[in-house]
């Protein structure tokens, strides 16, 4: 990192990483533990309860983070998931695993997560100046891959101990990330008058700052990427007749493209403007159809590598642009606001590739993922885009 980026940016990091490396894995060991408890129905319901409380807690969640101090609310809901995880590992010794303790669990976490999502995305602006904003976004965004990819495997590795263990395992997990927050000190957002005048939920504050095209062109950007394209991809791969670990160099590939374009965007003093995200935004777009039609498995690959890479310079260059554009004292809200277009709509994206795959057939939907990417580019056609610190002036 360079010398802008201080030693609180870098373990505030590191409790990101460890934070979302432990939610991957407990929502492996959840959904496998429930699974045991009650079959694949259960194991249904139980995921559905915990994800309920996360979309409807989602805005307020984000305006308690730009009320209180969000590094304590995201100490304090890392602690709380810490804490229900070894009680979690408690019951699951003296009961067993039973689903309704298996789905309070579950109702625990997606409460704590809605507190946590917004906090945590309130941080960045207090811990850096605002030239290092995209910087640190890319180190975040590196975290959040790096994380994704290994939680799985931790999971696994954790459950051949016994879900007891893993949950254990992974409450000590967060009570490291809980260790790294404590010692970080951020910067006010504001005074108390600043604060009050920013009071409002999540969706007036995206309008009063004008960056509505900017928000919904960063959502739609990443909104086939948060799941549904991975879907589509294993879908694909089996239409072809094409070996099952095709899909895995293909998700692979996009891993490893996304993960290699946030290291170098890290580094980059200055890591470009809207004239670079609408040119990642087209390229995403081309490169999905080119996917939905390719015959090869290198070309399907290559396609992946592409995407991985395109879609990462988009990811780093908007979630910096709404870290720029969004005083520190309204982060909470924005973030809660941003996260529920992503986190909100993948169960219709997800559905979408089931309907469009069977009603037209794959290609029709990586066309439409395609045309979606597209419609993200005309919004960030019109979003404000500007240098770093140049909050948008609030409307009266």
């Amino acid at each position: 990192m360079s010398t802008g980026v201080t030693h609180d940016a870098v373990r505030w990091v590191l409790a990101y990483t460890l934070a979302v490396l432990g939610d991957v894995a407990y929502y492996l060991v959840l959904t496998w533990a429930a699974a045991e408890a009650g079959g694949a129905s259960s194991s249904g319901l139980i995921l559905a309860a915990g994800s309920l409380p996360r979309l409807l807690l989602l805005l307020a969640g984000g305006m308690l983070a730009d009320r209180v101090d969000p590094r304590r609310i995201a100490v304090w809901t890392d602690a709380a998931r810490a804490a229900t995880l070894i009680g979690a590992a408690l019951l699951a010794v003296s009961l067993g695993l039973l689903p309704w303790w298996l789905m309070v669990v579950a109702v625990i976490f997606g409460v704590v997560d809605a507190c946590f999502i917004p906090a945590v995305g309130a941080m960045p602006a207090r811990l850096v100046e605002p030239e290092d904003l995209t910087r640190l976004q890319a180190w975040r965004i590196t975290g959040l891959r790096i994380a994704n990819t290994v939680g799985p495997a931790l999971g696994a590795l954790l459950l051949l101990a016994g879900s007891a263990v893993a949950f254990a395992a992974l409450g000590a997990l967060f009570a490291t990330s809980v260790l790294l927050l404590r010692t970080i000190r951020p910067r006010t957002a504001g005074t108390a008058a600043e604060r009050v005048e920013t009071t409002g939920s999540g969706w007036q504050t995206v309008r009063r700052l004008r960056i509505v095209p900017l928000v919904m062109g960063t959502a739609l950007s990443e909104l086939p990427f948060s799941g549904p394209v991975a879907a589509a991809i294993i879908l694909l791969v089996q239409d072809r007749g094409w070996p099952a670990a095709t899909a895995g160099a293909v998700l692979a590939a996009f891993s490893i493209g996304g993960l290699v374009t946030s290291l170098a965007l890290s580094a980059l003093p200055r890591a470009g403007g809207r004239a670079t995200v609408l040119a990642s935004v087209a390229v995403t777009a081309a490169l999905l159809l080119v996917f939905g039609a390719s015959a090869e498995v290198a070309a399907a690959v290559l396609c992946g590598a592409g995407m991985g890479v395109s879609s990462g310079v988009t990811m780093v260059l908007c979630q910096g642009q709404v870290q720029q554009q969004t005083p520190p004292a309204m982060l909470g809200r924005v973030t809660a606001v941003l996260t529920l277009l992503t986190l909100g709509l993948s169960p219709l994206a997800y559905a979408g590739v089931a309907l469009i795959a069977d009603v037209a057939g794959l290609a029709a939907f990586f066309a439409a993922a395609a045309a979606i990417v597209a419609a993200s580019g005309a919004l960030l056609v019109i979003a404000r885009f500007g240098p770093a610190g140049a909050h948008a002036p609030a409307r009266a």
